[in-house]
Formats: C-alpha cells, structure tokens, sequence
C-alpha cells in the first residue's frame, strides 16, 4: 500500500459526492482514483467533477482493474452486497451507505466474505462524529447516567411527498429500495439506539402505508425493544409529518434518573449548507447531569461546529476507516454494527407480518 488510501466508489448518485468531498478533504492521506456507474453520463459527470482518472460501468470491472485499497459503496440499498463481496474477494476494504444491506442473509454473506478474505467493513454511520452524539457516549462510558441505561427512544420524523419518490426510479418500490422509512431514512438513527443501549435480542412492530399511495412501501412503523441488557426501547419512523420539528432524535434515560436527548434538525440557513456538507446538526435539548466537562451541546453551537475542520462528517468517518486500514484495527462502525441496524429493520417487518415478536440474532 503507498503512502495514500487509494478509493474507488461504487454508485455515482446523490450521496457519492459525500464520499468524494470528504476523500478530498483527506488529500493527505487518501485519493479517490477510480468511480463505477451502470450510467454512462452520470459516471462521467462525477468522474470530471471530483478529478477522478479512471471510470468503469459496473463494479466487477473496476475492481479486477486493481489498483484500489477501499471501495466505498453507494448504490441503491438492494445493490449494497454484491460489491462489497466482491471488494472482500479481491482483498479490497469496504465502505457502504446506510443501510449496510437490505437483508440479514446479504449481510452475512457479507461479513463472512469479509471474515474470509481479512478485509474490513464499515456502515456509513457519519452522525456518531456530532459533537452532541460524542458527549452522550463519554456520559455513558464515564458513569455519568449511572451504571446502566434503562430506556431508549429513536424517533425519525419527517416528510417526503410524490415529488420525492418520483425522483428516482429506485425509491418506493420494495424491490429497487428494500422497504420504506425503516429501510431508508430511520437506519442513523436506529444506529444511535444500538450504539447507546447495546445489542437488542427481541423486538415488536407494526408498519403500514397510510397516506402515500403513489408508493408500495410503508410510510409510518412503531416498535417496542427489548435490549440484551435488560433495557426497553421505543422505535418510531414517518414520513408523515408536515411540517417537519426534529428530524430525528434519541432520548435516553439511566437508573440514576438522569435523561438526555439528541435532537436532529435541518440547518435553517441554507447559506450555511453547502451540497456535500451536513444538512442537518445534532444538539442536546434534553441534558439532566451535572454541569461538567460533558455539558451540552445547544443548536446554535451545533450550527457554529458544523463539522468543524471537514466539510462534512463522512469526512470524520473516512478519516477513521483509514486510520483503521493502515493501523490494522477494526473501525469505529463495523460490519456487525450495520447488520444490528438491518436485524432490527427485518425484524420490524417480519413482526408486522406475523403479529408477533421476533427474536433478534447477533
């Protein structure tokens, strides 16, 4: 391996550019050499717009070109394994969107390619780098809630109208987008649940399509969740909700008695949003401890943070996926990490559709 982490990305649509503007803020230590697109004129744009000398229409083909350390993959949901098999057969690291894949089977295969080859895998999770969702885990780690959490609730609120889904070909459908608000916009904040509470062993749910016809996929889903710790947990998703309040959100409670909230909105300004930067802050509206070295982070101080000397906090993540390649060690968000997340999405629908609850497996 050179002195930089070489890149390629699989998927040249909206969210890539994340991924090419945080890899050119790292230019230090990584390059983004190669991109792939089934569309020709799509790869193309990106290719001159990031500086990218080498592009392929299918991944198979860009990865057997060699001359990649980690791939970055960011396709529609269903599209997530394959390529990331792939990477892992040719000894190639990787990298992929939420949510890692669309099912538990694809996410074991996954991870076994990845145990296979020696090759390491990491969930877009960028939002664990809010400053707010930072000091929530040093509360943790430190005691600060007590000896133990007791209660966790994610809530992901938010809207998407016809205009939305008609967008792209891929959104709404069950087989192009793997489900709805579960599989699309709840995963980072499902994440932040699993993350604080632990790894949970059954869950209950009901899911639905309510009020957005013009989609086969549900727009509303409730659950309830049993940790392994012994801890409950609440999981609400919509894309009802107009207008949007927070976007999404965490509350936490510990068995001192002490809450705190990590609360998600957009950006009010949109002079302060650039288009691959973060849309949206975290701040701790609710924060029951002790003033300390841990205090608070308020939405003002979020907007001034931003992601501080990044453009955006995929930035963050990448930063550590390539400490983690040249350091040998596994990265902040695993492969087991994002197959928690789609245990949990699965495990929602599997529930709605038996009514009853459904044993979650590690």
């Amino acid at each position: 391996m050179g002195s930089r982490v070489r890149f390629g990305i699989v998927g040249t649509g909206g969210i890539a550019a994340s991924h090419a503007a945080g890899l050119a803020a790292l230019a230090d230590d990584a390059e983004l050499v190669a991109c792939c697109d089934v569309a020709a004129e799509r790869v193309a744009d990106f290719a001159e717009r990031w500086g990218v000398r080498n592009q392929y229409d299918s991944a198979r083909t860009m990865l057997d070109a060699g001359g990649l350390d980690v791939v970055c993959v960011c396709t529609p949901h269903p599209q997530h394994a394959e390529p990331l098999i792939l990477a892992a057969e040719r000894g190639i690291h990787g990298v992929v969107e939420k949510p890692f894949t669309a099912t538990l089977k694809e996410a074991d295969r996954v991870i076994e390619a990845s145990t296979k080859y020696g090759t390491l895998l990491s969930t877009m999770s960028q939002r664990r780098w809010f400053p707010a969702a930072q000091r929530i885990r040093q509360a943790i780690d430190s005691s600060q809630m007590g000896k133990r959490l007791v209660l966790g609730e994610s809530v992901t609120e938010m809207w998407r109208d016809e205009a939305y889904y008609s967008k792209d070909a891929w959104r709404g459908r069950s087989d192009t987008e793997g489900g709805g608000v579960l599989m699309n916009q709840a995963p980072h904040n499902i994440d932040f649940l699993l993350w604080y509470m632990g790894p949970a062993e059954e869950v209950f749910g009901y899911w639905a399509n309510i009020n957005h016809p013009f989609v086969e996929i549900e727009d509303n889903a409730v659950a309830v969740i049993r940790f392994k710790s012994g801890a409950l947990g609440m999981l609400k998703g919509t894309v009802s909700m107009n207008p949007e309040g927070r976007l999404h959100g965490i509350t936490l409670v510990g068995d001192s008695g002490a809450s705190v909230s990590l609360d998600c909105r957009k950006v009010e300004d949109p002079k302060q949003v650039v288009a691959t930067g973060p849309t949206d802050v975290g701040s701790n509206d609710q924060w029951t401890l002790r003033d300390g070295p841990h205090a608070p982070v308020s939405h003002a101080e979020a907007i001034d943070f931003r992601a501080g000397d990044l453009p955006n906090f995929h930035a963050h993540q990448l930063r550590d996926v390539i400490g983690a390649v040249r350091d040998k060690r596994p990265p902040a968000v695993t492969g087991v990490d994002g197959r928690r997340v789609v245990g949990i999405i699965q495990g929602v629908y599997e529930s709605g559709r038996t009514g009853r609850p459904v044993k979650l497996s590690d």
